[in-house]
């Protein structure tokens, strides 16, 4: 199989346009309804776009592997466009949150597809560096996005953040559909029925997949803090204004990016992924623990830079390996059961960090996150060392 590296180029630019558009609405809608709908209300909006992830990863798989990746791409970005345009018609406040939801809904499915059709016409070893490929454009997108929103607010309002963001959507649906890219629906055995739980199912049978998806989700749940509280440190702790925390937001992203295109650069053997991955992983622990004790808001911004890096190269790597493992037919159950793990403990995560922040003070959370980081590695990464080495894209 060859990898079709100038169609992948071409909905990478797509797809970094659509992640921009939803990051402008990200940043109008937060900033247009904050004061009418109070830090409850921002939650709410928050939650709206990840809790559909978790309850719907039963029914999101099983769609993906029914129906061929056009098919719900096609629909999905036009129900996503469709969405975000309301958003711009001036609606009522009851309408934002349930706006949101029907978004995220979409994007529930359209995600699990766009990774299945990924792996369909990749070649097993180019995997990661698509993967990072992709991931670096949508970062790359997700980074113009609040510059760009700050001057469209500022200067015509919020009528176009979200109109730029519904044509961002039938845009990339658009260009899905010019290049031809497609994967096929699930065909079983006479009589054999597609079950929803398969792709869960699969992952905690496979002696890889199952201890890398428990250390991810343990992790998130005790890392996932730093996104609650870094704007507290930054600012109160730190001293930082609004535009030092803005540059911290961009400089993840950049550090995203960067991560992302090494990543796509470097073709690492398949046994290398799982160790390259949890040297990612340790990368973002100790960021955390130098978060914990950090002295100027300087550090935080080299820390926010660290972190993107880290993180886009545990994304590229961990996704990698799972595609690579699951058997082709399950690939859209197998991409929906792990988004809902993670996302349960990114989830779990904010709910928690924010209580434990306000009794105990960021610092102390951070620093007790990057403990329970440690211990968390220490259990259960020699299990992915070991499963690892013996990790390769026929498996």
């Amino acid at each position: 199989m060859q990898t079709p590296w100038k169609k992948i180029y071409v909905l990478a630019i797509a797809g970094a346009l659509s992640w921009m558009g939803s990051g402008l609405t990200t940043f109008a809608v937060i900033l247009r309804d904050k004061d009418h709908v109070g830090p409850g209300g921002v939650a709410t909006y928050l939650l709206a776009f990840s809790v559909p992830t978790i309850l719907m990863a039963p029914i999101t798989g099983l769609i993906v592997d029914k129906f061929s990746s056009r098919q719900v791409i096609l629909t999905t970005a036009a129900i996503m466009g469709a969405s975000s345009l309301s958003l711009a018609l001036g609606l009522p406040n009851w309408w934002t949150p349930i706006a949101l939801l029907i978004t995220a809904c979409a994007g529930a499915v359209m995600g699990p597809a766009f990774q299945a059709m990924q792996v369909t016409v990749t070649a097993p070893d180019d995997i990661p560096r698509v993967t990072g490929l992709l991931q670096s454009f949508s970062s790359a997108g997700m980074l113009v996005a609040p510059a760009l929103g700050g001057i469209l607010v500022s200067t015509t309002g919020y009528f176009w953040p979200f109109v730029i963001d519904a044509f961002s959507f039938w845009f990339l649906g658009f260009v899905f559909f010019m290049l031809g890219l497609n994967r096929k629906p699930v065909v079983h055995e006479d009589g054999e029925k597609i079950r929803a739980l398969d792709g869960i199912k699969f992952v905690f049978t496979d002696n890889l997949l199952r201890s890398i998806v428990i250390l991810l989700a343990v992790l998130v749940l005790a890392l996932g803090s730093i996104n609650v509280g870094e704007v507290f440190l930054v600012q109160d702790e730190l001293g930082a204004n609004a535009f030092i925390y803005g540059i911290a937001g961009a400089l993840f992203a950049t550090g995203s990016i960067v991560g992302a295109l090494g990543t796509a650069a470097l073709k690492l053997p398949a046994n290398r992924h799982a160790a390259a991955m949890l040297a990612a992983i340790a990368v973002l622990i100790v960021t955390v623990f130098v978060f914990s004790i950090a002295w100027h808001w300087w550090v935080a911004l080299v820390l926010s830079f660290i972190a993107g890096l880290g993180n886009s190269v545990l994304n590229a790597y961990a996704i990698g390996i799972v595609m690579t493992r699951a058997p082709k037919e399950t690939l859209g159950r197998v991409n929906a059961a792990l988004g809902a793990v993670i996302q349960s403990g990114s989830v779990s995560s904010i709910v928690i960090s924010g209580a434990a922040i306000a009794i105990f003070g960021v610092r102390e959370v951070f620093m007790v996150a990057s403990i329970l980081g440690v211990i968390v590695f220490a259990v259960f990464a020699p299990a992915v060392w070991r499963a690892g080495r013996e990790h390769s894209v026929s498996t």
